[in-house]
């Protein structure tokens, strides 16, 4: 995995001492391990844990400590960053060029935020800088444009125009379109902050609205009296059969009702109009979609080897016992 003229290297990080960090009252001193080190260049316990902390801005946070696993895993995709990072300078790819992609990707980022405020709420729960969320940006953004130019972008399309078909004729149980349901609906609107003697008031009176359709009160009728009534709901859907409720609707016959059914958003009332069933797709439906999953995991397939390559011909290593050492990561949820 390396080369002799870069084992001194290991006892050089090893003695790497202190890092100042300036905390939001008292400045502090904080020991940062070398976990690994990539082309002479150090990776810190602190930029693991970054990578988590980013994760709970960018994603769903962990409930819990990441396992050892999770960390080799997020330590090895760190290593890969850097040496494509290193492969993208080498061919001239910056964030000059990609100033617009960077920008974006910030923007959606503190889009998932209902106001500036809680953004910088959230970075500063996670313990993360503005900068370090901006510097991560923008290498995910350089890796994935050198992983597109340098794999995507090169499959042939030859390969992919005579793969394709093969594919679609081998797998054609992976392509069926569901089965649909068209149906009439009453909501019974319930606000999640709602009283549960409330909520129980709004299921008694979906309760009654059943009942009245039972006894031989129609649709329109029934939409007719609730007509000045906000949290009651009238309207005609179509749904796959896949989906929750698709799935209740579709053991019905046309015309016959069923409710109340306990939904996310209240109670609800369904009627069935028609159903249609499941179908095998064309090949033309779905040829654009199997030739992306072709590009893509002969992109990946192509990526790992040149990764194991470079692996082979760059200085790297992993500090095993001070990885080891990166415990009680703390990472909260963000909302």
């Amino acid at each position: 995995m390396n080369t002799q003229k870069h084992l001194s290297y290991i006892m050089l990080y090893i003695t790497f001492l202190l890092l100042l960090f300036v905390g939001s009252t008292f400045a502090q001193v904080l020991i940062d391990s070398v976990i690994a080190v990539v082309d002479e260049r150090a990776i810190t316990q602190s930029e693991l844990v970054d990578e988590f902390r980013i994760g709970a801005i960018t994603d769903k946070p962990l409930s819990r400590e990441p396992t050892e696993i999770e960390k080799q895993k997020q330590l090895n995709y760190i290593i890969s960053r850097r040496l494509v990072l290193k492969g993208a300078k080498r061919i001239g790819i910056t964030a000059v060029d990609h100033k617009k992609q960077v920008a974006e990707r910030i923007a959606s980022i503190r889009a998932r935020f209902p106001t500036e405020k809680t953004f910088h709420n959230a970075l500063q729960k996670q313990e993360l800088e503005i900068e370090t969320l901006e510097r991560w940006v923008y290498e995910q953004v350089i890796y994935d444009a050198y992983y597109k130019r340098q794999f995507v972008n090169r499959v042939d399309s030859e390969d992919i125009d005579e793969l394709a078909p093969q594919y679609f004729e081998k797998n054609k149980a992976q392509f069926i379109a569901p089965g649909k349901v068209t149906f009439r609906s009453i909501l019974i609107a319930v606000p999640s902050d709602e009283s549960e003697e409330k909520e129980q008031a709004a299921k008694h009176l979906a309760e009654q609205i059943h009942e009245r359709l039972q006894n031989g009160e129609t649709y329109d009728e029934i939409e007719q009296s609730f007509k000045s009534e906000k949290s009651i709901s009238f309207n005609s859907q179509t749904l796959t059969t896949d989906t929750p409720l698709g799935a209740i609707i579709t053991e019905l016959e046309p015309d016959e009702r069923k409710g109340p059914i306990t939904v996310p958003e209240g109670y609800q009332i369904v009627e069935l109009i028609k159903k249609t069933s499941a179908r095998q797709k064309e090949y033309s439906e779905v040829k654009d979609e199997i030739a992306e999953m072709i590009r893509q995991n002969k992109a990946e397939s192509e990526f790992k080897k040149w990764l194991t390559r470079q692996k082979a011909r760059e200085p790297w290593y992993i500090l095993d016992d001070a990885l080891k050492r990166v415990t009680r990561i703390r990472i909260v949820p963000t909302q």
